[in-house]
């Protein structure tokens, strides 16, 4: 030990030695300066700089998931800086109402194209080809998206469920930003905004949830891939990566007046995705959601892997509860009707119609 001891004095004291030792300062300095310039940066993206003026790429945005949660609230907020509106989603009435809903209260003209986007028939997309071909696009935001019903082991997955989130998150999304590229390159301005997902860009893997997060890996790669192909032309892509939002998909809800910091509302991350709309090309909009995927930097991959398997192993089991549950009242109702129980009376003492 007193050996090794005097090696490392003399080590020190010699010029090489002391050539080491400001080296590794430097670096522990460089690495201390870097980190502080990276949190100022986090804090500057998230709470100071503002927004850019997004009518700078064209009159019209489309918005695909409209009717509900985080694509709602892209739309509202895209409404409020004076766009016009085309929404895109699966049913008619509710896109109807919506359209009303937004043309009233921002005063926007808003036109709405009813489609299944899990569809893969080619009708379907020029349809919505056609209603965008005489529009000044200049803002897409693909937002419509779909997961599991509930995590789940692979080969239990159905074959549709499989199906439909690959046609929604990879196949109509890819089709939609081919429909819009080449207007937006021959105007020389665009912008495109795939939501993506923190399960693909901040986690390092999704178990019980493999399908949707290698769509969501996929968007990740097609954004970064298709913002390098277009720069230069004036056309940006964004992949704006989400966790949780307290939305129908992710079936988290909130208590009345309780806020979870970890879960924002659709129009709380929605108002931060919109300020953050043409800036960085991957990006995390919501400011804990960006401290989260930086935090998930720093820990070892085998735990975070091993931590959300947990999560999801718990979610599948709260979710086989559920059904089972479900089952067992089925059950119990059928054999009341059998035995010839009579139903409940209302508090008028009149059985409503279901």
């Amino acid at each position: 030990m007193g050996e090794m001891t005097s090696q490392l004095e003399r080590l020190v004291h010699s010029p090489a030695g002391a050539a080491l030792v400001v080296v590794s300062v430097a670096l522990t300095l460089l690495a201390m300066v870097a980190s502080s310039l990276r949190t100022l940066g986090g804090l500057y993206r998230h709470f100071i700089r503002g927004g850019r003026n997004l009518r700078q790429y064209g009159e019209w945005a489309v918005v695909t998931g409209a009717t509900d949660g985080i694509g709602k609230a892209y739309a509202e907020a895209l409404a409020k800086q004076r766009l016009r509106l085309v929404l895109i989603s699966r049913t008619a009435s509710r896109l109807e109402e919506e359209a009303k809903a937004i043309t009233d209260k921002f005063g926007v003209e808003v036109r709405v194209v009813a489609a299944d986007l899990t569809s893969t028939d080619p009708a379907v997309f020029s349809r919505i080809q056609e209603a965008l071909k005489p529009l000044d696009v200049g803002i897409l935001v693909n937002n419509a998206g779909m997961s599991y019903p509930h995590p789940e082991y692979m080969h239990v997955v159905g074959d549709e469920d499989i199906k439909n989130i690959v046609n929604l998150n990879v196949l109509s999304l890819s089709k939609l930003c081919r429909i819009v590229l080449g207007g937006m390159k021959e105007r020389g301005r665009g912008l495109i905004v795939n939501v993506g997902s923190g399960a693909a860009t901040a986690i390092p893997s999704g178990p019980l949830l493999a399908v949707y997060t290698a769509s969501k890996a996929y968007v990740d790669a097609l954004s970064r891939s298709l913002d390098h192909e277009y720069r230069e032309f004036g056309v940006r892509v964004q992949n704006q990566a989400p966790l949780f939002v307290a939305t129908k998909m992710s079936k988290i809800r909130r208590a009345e007046g309780r806020a979870r910091i970890d879960a924002p509302t659709p129009e709380v991350w929605a108002a931060a995705a919109v300020r953050a709309m043409g800036y960085e090309t991957v990006f995390f909009p919501y400011w804990f959601h960006a401290l989260q995927a930086a935090a998930v930097k720093l820990l070892p991959a085998s735990l975070v892997q091993y931590q959300v398997m947990q999560i999801h192993r718990s979610l599948r089991r709260a979710a086989y509860r559920k059904k089972s549950k479900a089952a067992a009242e089925l059950l119990r109702a059928r054999s009341g009707n059998e035995a010839g129980e009579a139903p409940a009376p209302t508090a008028n003492g009149v059985k409503k119609d279901d």
